[in-house]
């Protein structure tokens, strides 16, 4: 074989070291078992995301320009239809964009109200909400809906919100299919009534899950603490139903021309902090260890809403970019590690972890930064594992796979 230079053989070892490195980090971010005992890192922070500390901890939540009145939401309380029928003819009357309810009618009452009831939510403009579940075999089936009688003729959508770990809503799906019939979600159904264009080009983005770009926090009196509102900021406007009935005289004849309507639960009344319909969001200001969820679903849906009328979508950095990222990290280390060892310095190993940790730093500061100024989501774990498994990978190419190179292609 050719003889390299020392130059030439140092780059040479570098780029199969990444090469060898990013295959195997390829191969252990897609076993299909438990990796506790390879991957420790990725377990440990399995229930938290970079998203929860750069939305609740490095974003201005006061911005005036934050308050979107063109989502409405009226509390509903506990349910009841003589009020929700009664506020949704106050609604309908009052020229409302349209009418997402995140609510279910599950049986029939009184024959009258309902009738009422009924009435009202065949209007065009309103849509009702339900959800569905999937089984072992990712199938889907219609699993909780209001009572047909109030379903048949009256424009639905799934109210269903996705997470990828199991403990923290951060997703949802803008189409699903159920019962082999492809629905789209509530937002996205409320959206498209509006303004289709809009909602047309969230679809052209293709994407299976959208991450919620949560800006606007959890409104209410009750609400106005850590964790969940220590701001004391106010995004929608919003109301009680009660009030709402009461005072519907006060709102120009035009206030709701323009506006989606949402009505859901956010508590049995003003003071109440219920945990009822609650959910864990990143905006929760105590991102890790045990807190209180911060959101009930409706305002998850409005902040949807928001993200969709606003076009401000979360871009996700593709997996292919991140091991390529990967690549360039094993072989800048590389080339760190082989100086620092040939040196024999005394504090080695310190020097080393010392270089792990400024490149950890450096880039959470980083993800942090793209995620809260530019919405921009970079996959974290899987980079900052390849800076935490370089150096064990280097020494074991160094010690076991190295001097066999050297003589296959450097004799």
């Amino acid at each position: 074989m050719a003889h390299h230079g020392p130059k030439n053989k140092l780059e040479f070892h570098a780029l199969f070291y990444s090469v060898l490195s990013t295959a195997f980090l390829f191969f252990l971010h897609h076993l299909p078992l438990n990796q506790l005992f390879i991957d420790p890192f990725s377990e440990a922070i399995k229930n938290h995301d970079i998203m929860d500390v750069a939305l609740s901890k490095f974003r201005d939540h006061k911005d005036p320009k934050l308050f979107d009145d063109e989502v409405f939401i009226i509390n509903s309380g506990i349910t009841d239809r003589k009020a929700i029928a009664k506020t949704l003819e106050i609604l309908h009357s009052k020229g409302a964009s349209v009418i997402g309810l995140d609510l279910l009618f599950d049986e029939k009452q009184d024959a009258e109200m309902d009738s009422i009831l009924k009435a009202q939510l065949s209007d065009k403009r309103t849509i009702l909400g339900y959800t569905f579940e999937e089984n072992i075999n990712h199938y889907s089936v219609l699993s909780l809906n209001s009572d047909p009688y109030f379903t048949k003729n009256v424009s639905k959508a799934y109210v269903n919100l996705g997470t990828n770990d199991g403990f923290s809503v951060r997703t949802f799906e803008p189409v699903h299919s159920i019962d082999k019939e492809k629905d789209t979600a509530f937002a996205v159904k409320l959206v498209a009534y509006k303004h289709p264009e809009i909602a047309e080009a969230l679809l052209k983005r293709n994407l299976k899950k959208e991450w919620i770009n949560f800006r606007r926090k959890q409104v209410g009196s009750a609400n106005g603490h850590y964790p969940v509102n220590s701001d004391e900021v106010n995004h929608y406007p919003s109301v009680f139903m009660e009030d709402f009935i009461n005072n519907a005289s006060s709102y120009d004849d035009d206030y709701f021309v323009n506006k989606i309507v949402l009505i859901g639960f956010m508590g049995e009344n003003e003071k109440a902090y219920s945990m009822k319909d609650r959910y864990f969001t990143p905006l929760n200001e105590k991102y890790s260890g045990r807190s209180h969820p911060d959101m009930h679903g409706v305002l998850v849906h409005a902040n949807i809403i928001s993200m969709i009328q606003h076009a401000d979508y979360i871009n996700e950095v593709s997996e292919v970019r991140l091991y390529i990222i990967a690549f360039l990290l094993f072989f800048i280390n590389f080339l760190f590690f082989d100086r620092i060892v040939k040196k024999n310095l005394f504090f080695t190993v310190a020097t080393i972890r010392v270089i792990q940790i400024i490149q950890f730093i450096l880039l959470f500061s980083l993800c942090i930064y793209l995620m809260s100024v530019h919405s921009i989501k970079v996959g974290f774990v899987l980079i900052i594992t390849a800076v935490i498994l370089s150096f064990e990978l280097y020494e074991f190419y160094h010690k076991r796979i190295q001097k066999k190179i050297d003589i296959v292609f450097f004799k």
